[in-house]
C-alpha cells in the first residue's frame, strides 16, 4: 500500500468541520422554518376564532330592533372564549335609515405579539395605537356592513 493510499482512506479534519458546519446551517435552518409554521398555524387558528366572534356579534347586533341598535351596541366592547383579546363595535347613525356597523377584534398570540391597533387590548384607542388615524380600531379580523330599517 503506497502513501497516498493510506491518506485518502479517511477524512481530514477540515473536511470534517465543515461538514458539520453545514448540517447544523442545515438544521437550524430546519428549526427555524418549523417554528415559524407553528406561529404561523396559531395565527391562523386564532384568526378563524376572532372572526367568528365577529360574526356571532353581527348576527346578534341585527336581530336586534333596528331603533335601539345605536344605543345599545355604539362603542362597546365584548370578548370570547378561547382568545386573549377584545372585540369593539362601530355604528355610524348619519344615515338615519342606514346604520353602517364595523365590529373589530384585536388579541394576544402565544408568542406575545397583539394581532390589531389595540396593543393593551383595552377596547380604548390609545395615544399611539392609531396607526392609520382614521380614529377607530382597526385589525385583520374586522367585518363592515350595513343594516337597514
Amino acid at each position: 500500500m503506497t502513501k497516498n493510499a493510506v491518506r485518502k482512506a479517511g477524512f481530514t479534519l477540515v473536511e470534517v468541520i465543515v461538514a458539520t458546519a453545514v448540517f447544523l446551517m442545515a438544521a437550524v435552518g430546519g428549526i427555524y422554518t418549523f417554528s415559524k409554521c407553528l406561529q404561523l398555524s396559531e395565527a391562523g387558528r386564532t384568526s378563524m376564532i376572532a372572526l367568528q366572534a365577529v360574526k356571532n356579534k353581527l348576527e346578534e347586533i341585527k336581530a336586534a330592533d333596528f331603533f335601539t341598535v345605536y344605543g345599545t351596541y355604539n362603542g362597546k366592547t365584548f370578548t370570547t372564549t378561547g382568545l386573549n383579546g377584545i372585540g369593539k363595535i362601530y355604528v355610524d347613525n348619519t344615515n338615519a335609515k342606514l346604520f353602517v356597523v364595523k365590529v373589530v377584534f384585536c388579541w394576544r398570540l402565544a408568542n406575545g405579539l397583539v394581532v390589531g391597533e389595540d396593543r393593551n387590548l383595552n377596547g380604548v384607542l390609545d395615544a399611539g395605537e392609531d396607526k392609520n388615524g382614521n380614529n377607530e380600531i382597526d385589525s385583520v379580523v374586522e367585518v363592515l356592513t350595513q343594516i337597514y330599517g
